[in-house]
């Protein structure tokens, strides 16, 4: 076999097991969709509260459909609540019972930040050091999710445009 033939069969190979690779993730994610944080129904939302460590508390509330930022009052970003309603839904790859995790050791106490979708709270602490998930607490159980949303979470409240 010449070197070229050899090298474009390995090539071949290689970007075959890349394409296996990429499918196997994608099976995967689709696998972890199926167990969601929470089971809210997000379309009935009706208030949005977003506390941190260091950030000014965000307060959203959902008046006849539109979303609109308190403190101050203003129209809120609509992709930032998508967001921030998208993080109840976020899928779980791990759920653990709160008693086997020492909440302070995974940065739960004090939460570095805390997201209440009406009546239910999520608290997030630190992130998992293999993976990168996040450690999140909800009513009596600590679950690991991809870290996906911080970004929403620590964004300052927008401040409304003056005429």
């Amino acid at each position: 076999m010449k070197r070229r033939t050899r090298t474009l069969v390995f090539l071949v190979a290689a970007v075959a097991l890349l394409v296996a690779a990429v499918f196997a993730e994608l099976r995967h994610e689709q696998a972890l969709a199926l167990d969601p944080l929470t089971t809210l129904d997000l379309a009935a939302a009706k208030r949005i509260d977003v506390t941190c460590a260091g950030c000014t508390p965000r307060h959203y509330a959902n008046v006849d459909g539109h979303w609109r930022q308190r403190d101050p009052d203003a129209p809120a970003d609509e992709a930032l609540v998508a967001r921030l309603l998208a993080i109840a839904h976020a899928p779980v790859r791990f759920r653990h019972a709160a008693g086997e995790l020492e909440a302070a050791k995974v940065g739960l106490v004090p939460p570095f930040a805390t997201l209440r979708i009406d009546d239910t709270e999520l608290r997030f602490g630190g992130t998992d050091a293999i993976r990168g998930d996040r450690y999140v607490a909800i009513d009596d159980a600590i679950a690991l999710v991809p870290d996906r949303f911080s970004a929403a979470l620590f964004t300052a409240a927008a401040t409304p445009k003056q005429d």
